[in-house]
């Protein structure tokens, strides 16, 4: 039987499960000192029990060099020293002595190697899920606040219109919105029809963006018809566009592990009768690299690049990344804002890029870490 011996690490969640999964062993045991909340480690459990039948023990440790020492008295048992701590310095020391392999994760190279030569022993490290990264921070999704389209017409439509309209997305978010306010006002005929006024008609005929928005409706005399159902419903939540677009792009370009939508996420742990949630636009995941992504149609503030930073602290780990997606170009016309984004960390995935590089691309340097922050005038 395998067995890993490793220290609970309460500040990287990901040294709690990464060795343990790649290494496919039987048992992990897991020291530590203080008193530490039961969640944690059922939340480990749960990560480990979906992908291997791995027995876990968590041990308090009250005599260290003694307990240590029992625990890997075998030298079938593999230490993991991963964590950067009194109790992996001393399991080190230990686990030398007698003679066990030492491992940890590389979370720069993302591998797990042996200590002696550090030499790789594992170069492609187990791939978590995004439920799985959420889990491991007490976070669970419990929903999607905005449903992704799944059906051909209505992807082309999305994609379509997003993309031809980019340089002045602005507008077609307002004439959306616009849209809306008229169809509130209108008699529905059935789920995507509606019977218009002429001033209405010519309202929305006479706006710069009429010819600009490719099949997402027809009018004929004072009917007008939406391609499908969903696009109608989707013109009542105008930042649903740049979500799906997004949504398709990532997932259809089959780049990445994991990609969700509009996730509604509860973090109360089991602790509150009460749910404690929030809701993060879009969710994406390569090689254990989870990005969390806010997405705004228009210009983003400060309270957005606080938000999706707060939440990539409260849920993400060492690989992780807070990331904004804006279809203007921020650095120009909000250099203060774009210059915050970039000493917080935060990734800006403006007009620019989009254009240039596209949405799959944009991403991909964010998780290869290829990104560069355009140079903001002096």
């Amino acid at each position: 039987m395998t067995r890993l011996v490793t220290v609970y690490d309460d500040k990287e969640p990901l040294n709690n499960v990464i060795s343990a999964l790649t290494l496919d062993v039987d048992e992990a045991i897991y020291v530590y000192h203080h008193e530490v909340s039961r969640n944690r480690f059922k939340n480990i459990q749960s990560v480990l029990k979906r992908y291997r039948n791995i027995k876990t023990q968590f041990v308090q440790l009250k005599n260290d060099t003694e307990e240590l020492q029992a625990l890997i008295n075998n030298k079938e048992t593999i230490a993991d020293v991963g964590g950067a701590k009194y109790l992996s310095l001393l399991l080190f020391e230990l686990a030398n002595r007698n003679g066990n392999m030492i491992v940890y994760f590389d979370d720069e190279e993302n591998v797990i190697k042996e200590y002696e030569g550090h030499k790789v022993i594992k170069k492609t490290a187990f791939r978590l899920k995004i439920e799985d990264v959420l889990k491991l921070r007490g976070g669970e999704i419990k929903s999607s606040m905005h449903k992704p389209i799944s059906d051909y017409r209505t992807k082309k439509t999305v994609v379509e219109l997003v993309e031809n309209n980019l340089n002045s997305y602005g507008v077609l978010i307002k004439y959306i919105t616009k849209i809306n306010s008229i169809l509130s006002a209108s008699k529905k005929k059935n789920t995507r029809t509606y019977i218009l006024s002429n001033t209405n008609v010519r309202n929305l005929e006479s706006d710069v963006c009429y010819t600009r928005i490719g099949d997402l409706f027809t009018i004929d005399g004072n009917t007008l018809t939406f391609k499908t159902a969903k696009l109608r419903e989707m013109i009542g939540v105008s930042g649903a566009f740049l979500e799906n677009y997004l949504y398709i792009k990532l997932t259809e370009s089959k780049k990445f592990d994991d990609v969700r939508m509009s996730a509604d996420i509860d973090f109360s742990d089991d602790k509150y009768m009460q749910p404690v949630r929030c809701e993060i636009d879009c969710l994406v995941i390569r090689n254990n690299r989870m990005l969390f992504v806010s997405c705004k149609s228009s210009k983003a503030d400060t309270a957005d690049l606080n938000e999706i930073y707060v939440h990539n602290s409260m849920f993400g780990n060492a690989l992780s990344a807070p990331v904004l997606c804006v279809a203007e170009e921020m650095d120009r016309q909000y250099p203060s804002i774009y210059a915050k984004a970039e000493e917080l960390g935060v990734y800006v995935i403006d007009l620019s890029y989009l254009e240039n590089e596209g949405a799959v691309s944009a991403f991909e340097s964010v998780i290869h870490r290829t990104y560069r922050y355009d140079v903001l005038p002096k």
